[in-house]
């Protein structure tokens, strides 16, 4: 398929367990490539592509929608901005029951099923997209059942008293938020979160006091910004 047609960028959607062989063949075919997450099952697999496609001047990246979205971008853009002040924690969950769908193929250790390679990665790319840097230390804990994790909790810690708590499942049914917390404020990002369309933003005044204000759905248009407390309002960053 790679050899075929005039096209520039080939999406890899298939098992997890042949992401690295058909993304490969992609880049070897010249094409750019946009690989289903997970990228890969195993680091040294990333590593090959991720080589392959600098060699080959080719751009090769994982899937993840959910930094795209405006709820997602909006709230990164206030990060950044420091209208948080110092941000010093994020916490993310995304669990579900997949007992509700086809559990036999989530489950399957031999497709390389399980929490990890399906679902920790939304809430782990949270914590990578706000503090931008390599954790100081990793701490995880989890259960496996038959070779599977079916659920995972994964603490990072980060220099300058930074924490992030990413919390991944496939047993329960979680609220699937995030929530940023900074020295001057706070934003949550409500469910669904992997695909968000909504954030509640609270600056902290001078003294003591929170303004809220949210966002929802078009974040292009003013008149989506509802403010609930307008009389203690100086300036809303947009």
């Amino acid at each position: 398929m790679a050899n075929d047609g005039d096209f520039d960028i080939m999406y890899v959607g298939t098992l997890h367990q042949f992401h690295r062989e058909h993304a490969q063949g992609a880049l070897e075919a010249g094409k750019n490539v946009l690989v289903e997450k997970p990228f890969t099952t195993t680091l040294d697999d990333a590593l090959a592509l991720t080589e392959l496609a600098e060699k080959k001047g080719l751009f090769i990246t994982e899937g993840l929608w959910t930094r795209y979205f405006p709820a997602v971008e909006h709230a990164l853009h206030m990060v950044r901005g420091g209208s948080l002040g110092e941000v010093k924690q994020v916490e993310a969950d995304f669990c579900f029951n997949a007992a509700d769908g086809d559990a036999g193929v989530l489950l399957d250790k031999e497709l390389a099923g399980g929490a990890n390679f399906y679902v920790s990665i939304y809430s782990l790319g949270y914590t990578t997209a706000v503090f931008g840097t390599e954790p100081e230390k990793i701490l995880a804990t989890g259960h496996v059942m038959e070779g599977v994790d079916l659920n995972n909790v994964v603490v990072l810690q980060y220099a300058e008293a930074k924490t992030g708590i990413a919390i991944s499942g496939m047993q329960v049914e979680s609220a699937e938020e995030v929530r940023i917390s900074g020295t001057r404020g706070r934003i949550t990002i409500h469910t669904p979160s992997h695909c968000a369309t909504s954030a509640t933003f609270c600056l902290k005044l001078e003294g003591r006091g929170n303004v809220e204000y949210e966002h929802k759905k078009n974040y292009s248009k003013a008149s989506n910004v509802r403010v609930t407390n307008p009389q203690r309002v100086v300036s809303v960053p947009s």
